[in-house]
């Protein structure tokens, strides 16, 4: 069956990529489609001049900078467009492309080993064919993000702790919410491995053996703080200020309050409704983790969404749905279902994924 899996992944990922591509003909074609927003404004600028050192006195991003946007997607980008000479927005659907089949792959290991069994052909279609993977198809950094979160997260469930903590490094390069998954994965790490301890009721005089659990989360806490630190340095060098990445989205409006503040204030001003809209569905997703036991994945999910929840709403559909762990949850309410109610939904859940689709490329605004 191992050999039937990703062949079956593959298919499946040509076969909704290329309705993509044709749905997009109308619209320029697939790469000029869908770079827009921050692929046109920020990762184009990074790939082009590199970061700022000043914010830009462009008219169409007046007083704004491109140093929220961590470096290894488009660093990674710009390989493949000096490997191939492609140009930046079809370089970079070249890039989401080789990664999804093996973030899919990923996420279909993990769940079937901690949680399964799983049917790889309905885990698979439902992946490739689930809306927020637009995401992960377009010239975003969410699909490079998850990779590295799964990477981690599947190292880790297989106790390699060297490379999760590699993993751990490229995680906290891509995006700043990195460093909040690699604490959750930490703190669940040394919980469990303390757990075991005290199940074998180790006395006093051999709690030394957990000496290596100890030594193992902060390897693995100083190889994601590594990553993170690496890109404020060069932060430090460029503009003066290590924490610009931070900084400079006070410009966006985004700015740190109570919790449920942003959701009232759009809601009394009557603006970006589809975000309180996705903010509820996120909630109630998280908590259906919970329920569901999927505690790691529920537990990382909430943290996220605290901070972008506390901070503004703007991208919170896509910070969080486009996460795998909001899949994985997602899959197992999928699965308490009828076999007649999971396919009805995994056919729904694809429309949807097209007409998202062409919302996107016609350049709406309600999917920012």
């Amino acid at each position: 069956m191992k050999n039937k899996i990703f062949p079956y992944i593959l298919l499946v990922h040509v076969v909704v990529l290329g309705i993509i591509a044709l749905l997009d003909l109308p619209y320029g074609g697939i790469g000029t489609a869908s770079c827009q927003w921050d692929c046109a404004n920020a990762y184009g600028r990074i790939i082009q001049q590199g970061y700022d050192r000043a914010p830009t006195l462009a008219p169409y991003w007046l007083g704004q900078a491109n140093w929220a946007f961590f470096p290894a997607f488009p660093l990674a980008m710009k390989g493949i467009i000096y490997l191939t000479g492609l140009s930046m927005p079809n370089a970079g659907i070249v890039l989401n492309a080789l990664l999804l089949p093996f973030l899919a792959y990923l996420c279909y290991l993990y769940q079937n080993k901690k949680y399964g069994p799983v049917d790889f052909r309905i885990y698979i279609l439902f992946f490739l064919t689930f809306p927020p993977t637009l995401w992960l198809r377009i010239q975003y950094t969410e699909c490079m993000f998850g990779l590295f979160l799964m990477g981690m997260a599947w190292s880790l469930l297989n106790n390699r702790l060297y490379m999760a903590s590699l993993w751990a490094f490229l995680l906290c390069l891509s995006r700043p919410t990195g460093i909040f998954c690699v604490i959750v994965f930490s703190a669940f790490y040394f919980f469990n491995e303390w757990r075991q301890a005290d199940k074998a009721r180790l006395p006093d005089r051999q709690l030394d053996k957990l000496v290596p659990s100890i030594v193992n989360t902060l390897l693995l806490l100083t190889a994601g703080g590594a990553g993170l630190s690496l890109f404020m340095i060069y932060l430090y060098y460029l503009t003066g200020d290590s924490l610009a990445f931070s900084h400079i989205q006070i410009g966006w409006n985004r700015r740190f309050h109570i919790p449920g503040y942003w959701m009232l204030y759009q809601i009394q001003n009557r603006s970006h409704i589809n975000s309180v809209i996705s903010a509820i569905l996120d909630m109630f997703v998280i908590y259906k983790g919970f329920q569901k036991k999927l505690y790691v994945e529920a537990t990382t999910l909430f943290v996220i969404f605290m901070f972008a929840f506390s901070s503004s709403l703007m991208s919170i559909h896509r910070i969080i749905m486009a996460n795998p762990f909001f899949f994985m949850i997602v899959y197992a309410c999928l699965m308490d279902m009828n076999k007649m109610a999971r396919n009805i939904s995994i056919g729904l859940f694809f429309v949807i994924l097209m007409g998202i689709t062409v919302f996107w490329s016609y350049g709406t605004n309600i999917l920012y």
